[in-house]
């Protein structure tokens, strides 16, 4: 039962609004920016070092995420790795449990 109201809280909070300022993140270096989230997409721009970038979206773990130059740059996707500002990726990627919640007691590992 605690776990289920641990469960609703994190939801609950997940769908919280975000404010502009937890969405900002900079870039940690010269990266490019790409068409989609992945290596394999065409390059349409570059971030410059410590470029601030508003945070859109990520995919799961923040591999990749969604930005827009906050000096009118293109927006694209970005190694999320190379993006310094946790809480502007957090607030963007889609959570994910470490257990499964319809079976509590089984972990997410396989066998």
């Amino acid at each position: 039962m605690k776990r289920m109201v641990l469960i609703a809280v994190a939801l609950a909070a997940a769908s919280l609004p975000v404010t502009a300022a937890q969405l900002t993140a900079r870039s940690s270096g010269v990266q490019g920016i790409k068409a989609g989230p992945g290596n394999f997409y065409a390059s349409i721009g570059k971030l410059r070092n410590n470029e601030r970038v508003t945070v859109e979206r990520c995919t799961r773990q923040a591999r990749w995420c969604l930005i827009d130059q906050l000096d009118s740059g293109p927006s694209g996707w970005v190694d999320g790795s190379y993006l310094i500002g946790s809480p502007a990726k957090n607030a963007v990627t889609p959570f994910e449990f470490s257990f499964d919640p319809l079976w509590p007691g089984r972990g997410m590992h396989k066998h």
